[in-house]
């Protein structure tokens, strides 16, 4: 199978410290790899190979405060980062 790359643009900015964070949650997802962040942008890109790798990934960003710009944030499902800067 190919690989595809996905390019996620994410409404809360982040640090180098958060980066460390978003990387390892998003690595913990099988089939997800070649992780990359890019802070200034706020923009995070990686590598899946199934559609539901995707969703899990969007999912993932959401739960740890990240989600996807664009996505509607309703104040008692939004948490805080997981980098505590």
């Amino acid at each position: 199978m190919k690989a595809t790359i996905a390019k996620i643009e994410v409404q809360q900015s982040f640090c180098n410290n958060c980066s460390v964070c978003i990387k390892k949650e998003l690595q913990g997802i099988d089939d997800v790899n070649n992780v990359r962040l890019y802070p200034k942008e706020s923009l995070i890109t990686f590598n899946f190979i199934k559609a539901n790798k995707l969703s899990e990934a969007l999912n993932v960003l959401s739960g740890i405060g990240y989600p996807e710009k664009g996505e509607q944030i309703f104040n008692a499902q939004f948490s805080k980062s997981v980098c505590k800067c």
